[in-house]
This record gives structure tokens, sequence and C-alpha cells, in this order.
């Protein structure tokens, strides 16, 4: 039984190297394929990354991480408010109409408050 959950906490260990992997490789084809579906590598490289726990994850780091993606959701919602404002008033041309695209600038945003928090505050506070 004990060998079974150090084999699941390893798959999930390397699993955030799959995330890491798939948004290296996401990001440069979102920006070079204008397909459909070209955004999916970076969306589920950074839903990886997220999700993924850590060998000593306990619940600060788990408050942390639900904190960190209701922040995240505040902003990106706040900045999708603003971006539809601007290009109604043809101040910019883009607009952030696409969910995916959402969904990325919620997962980047918590990903980078999550992780500035638990390592930039470990560190800072030393």
């Amino acid at each position: 039984m004990a060998t079974r959950a150090n084999s699941f906490l390893n798959i999930a260990h390397y699993s955030r190297y799959l995330g890491v992997l798939l948004l290296i490789l996401g990001i440069p084809t979102m920006i070079l394929d204008s397909s459909s579906g070209a955004e999916i590598p970076l969306l589920v490289g950074l839903s990886i990354l997220l999700v993924t726990t850590s060998k000593n994850e306990d619940e600060r780091s788990t408050q942390i991480k639900t904190s960190s993606l209701y922040m995240a959701f505040i902003i990106s919602y706040g900045l999708k408010l603003v971006i539809t404002n601007l290009h109604d008033h043809v101040m910019i041309s883009f607009e952030l109409t696409e969910i995916n695209h959402f969904l990325i600038l919620t997962l980047g945003l918590a990903n980078a408050i999550y992780y500035g928090r638990l390592y930039f505050l470990k560190f800072w506070f030393r």
C-alpha cells in the first residue's frame, strides 16, 4: 500500500515537468499557429502546473493556491471588463472574446500569484 502511495507521489511530482514542457511548447504554438485549438497545449500546461501537488503539500500551500486562484479570477474578469469597454469606445483594436484566452489569462495569473507567494515570500522573510 505504501508503494502505491509513493508511486502516485512520483507521478504527481513528475507531472509538473510535463506541465512545464507543455507550457514551453504551447507559447510558440499559440503565437505561430492561427488555427482553432492552437492554444490547447498552453492551457493544459498551465492547468497541470496549478493542479499538481508538491511532495510536502500542507494546508498553507493549499490555502495559498485557492486564494491565488480567486485573486486571479477577479483580476482577469476586471481586465476583461476594461478591455471590452476600451474596445467598445474604439481605444484598442482587440477584444478578449475567446473563452480559452480568458482561461489562459486566469490560469497564468493564478500560477504567477501562487508561485510568487509560495516561494518569494518564503525566501523574503527568512
